[in-house]
């Protein structure tokens, strides 16, 4: 039986994408879910397949960015399910402007969403954790938090400001019996890449199977933590010489 039966997990990025695989995934696991997204259509369209599966879910719009939108969040999971378990920092934007050509708002924008949620949300998750002795938050990463890609200074520095925040949240997780992890995947076939679904079979990946892998680093005893994943596809240039 696995460990996340009965276990609430919050999914930021849900409505699409890594985000709405994982949701699939923990639903599957016998986990309920709390679903984070600024879609709302999509969201209530996602709940209604959980529930098809014979999941419990809930669907609450929420700008990430926003401190309020973030605290109603875990506000709103509480009251539902009692408490949250795991939370799955997923939300991000994907950007590729050259330095010098990037505007300040759109740093701040890649920043707030990428990063910046993840500090709102892990807060939000710490203040409910606390209490119960254990509890799991596990970041989506990037490889451009290992070598970065031409071109996207603000994506780059989001992600390695992402690895940092996961370190930090490990050594005051310990404490409370709380963990924090990251996983970095390489090029996934996402909304949030469209050029990703362009490319063969072969230089991408499916976000179910990069969800299964991120459940999996959650489905572990509450003493255990499963601190870092990397997926990346076999012919891309991540290590060495391309």
């Amino acid at each position: 039986m696995s460990i996340l039966k009965g276990r609430v997990a919050v999914v930021t990025g849900a409505s699409s994408g890594i985000g709405e695989a994982c949701a699939i995934a923990f639903v599957e696991k016998g986990a309920k879910v709390a679903l984070a997204a600024r879609r709302a259509e999509r969201l209530s369209a996602l709940v209604g397949r959980l529930e098809s599966l014979g999941g419990e879910a809930l669907a609450v719009t929420t700008d990430v960015t926003s401190e309020s939108d973030v605290d109603n969040l875990f506000a709103r999971a509480v009251e539902r399910f009692g408490t949250v378990d795991v939370l799955i920092n997923n939300a991000g934007i994907a950007d590729s402007t050259p330095v010098d050509e990037m505007p300040l708002e759109l740093w701040h924008q890649v920043i707030e969403t990428n990063l910046t949620s993840a500090f709102l949300c892990s807060r939000a998750a710490f203040r409910v954790m606390k209490g119960k002795g254990r509890g799991r938050i596990l970041n989506i990463g990037s490889i451009s938090a290992r070598v970065p890609r031409q071109n996207s200074p603000a994506y780059a520095a989001s992600k390695w400001g992402l690895d940092g925040l996961t370190r930090s949240l490990a050594i005051d997780g310990r404490e409370f019996n709380i963990a924090a992890s990251i996983f970095h995947p390489g090029i996934v076939a996402t909304e949030i890449a469209p050029g990703a679904v362009k490319l063969p079979d072969d230089l991408t990946a499916d976000p179910k199977d990069i969800a299964d892998v991120i459940i999996h680093m959650c489905d572990i005893p509450d003493h255990l933590n499963f601190y870092e994943g990397m997926v990346v596809q076999n012919k891309i240039p991540f290590l060495g010489r391309g």
